[in-house]
């Protein structure tokens, strides 16, 4: 687990006090757009199915406000469907061209989905992985020569970053660890 630098310096002034304030501290907010998108799919599913209406609701402002949109070839996308329970209309598009983007998806036990897409040269590239059931999914990207440029085992998140030296496809491939079914919620940036 990695702990920032406010955790630390909160952990060592509130050395007497309970353990639970550092911990918060640590995961109090993701540390990129894709990661917070992702956490907000998670939110959101999670409300969907406990009927949370206020916890729907903040969840996919936190989607829309970001100009997320579904990556090409998703087969499923729960979000117009969480928007309309919400009562959130469609925001209008604005921001970069081509992200970030979001994929929902379910695999079958020991299955794999895999997929390419583009990412740009210089550009920081931010892949985030999550799973509302806190189903076992892991995360690997591989470049245009099948070489590994990230791997992530995942319960609940994970994310891959990296800046790509050229301009290229990558193979982005999620993987089902458990012998049941598996829903995940992958975000590109």
């Amino acid at each position: 687990m990695r702990l920032s630098c406010l955790t630390v310096l909160a952990g060592l002034t509130l050395g007497g006090c309970a353990q639970a304030e550092p911990v918060a501290l640590a995961e109090a907010a993701p540390q990129t757009r894709a990661e917070l998108i992702s956490k907000a799919l998670l939110s959101a599913a999670d409300a969907a199915q406990n009927g949370d209406k206020a916890k729907l609701t903040r969840a996919m402002r936190i989607v829309d406000g970001s100009g997320a949109r579904p990556l090409e070839g998703s087969s499923e996308d729960p979000v117009p469907e969480w928007r309309a329970a919400a009562g959130n209309e469609e925001p209008p598009m604005r921001g970069r061209p081509l992200g970030p983007g979001y994929r929902s998806g379910k695999i079958m036990g020991g299955g794999r989905d895999s997929f390419a897409q583009l990412f740009l040269s210089g550009t920081s590239s931010t892949i985030a992985l999550s799973s509302p059931n806190g189903d076992r999914v892991a995360l690997n990207v591989l470049d245009q020569d099948a070489k590994q440029v990230c791997q992530r085992q995942a319960a609940q998140s994970g994310a891959c970053r990296w800046v790509p030296l050229f301009t290229q496809r990558y193979t982005i491939e999620v993987r089902n660890l458990g012998e049941s079914d598996a829903r995940y919620f992958l975000v590109i940036e």
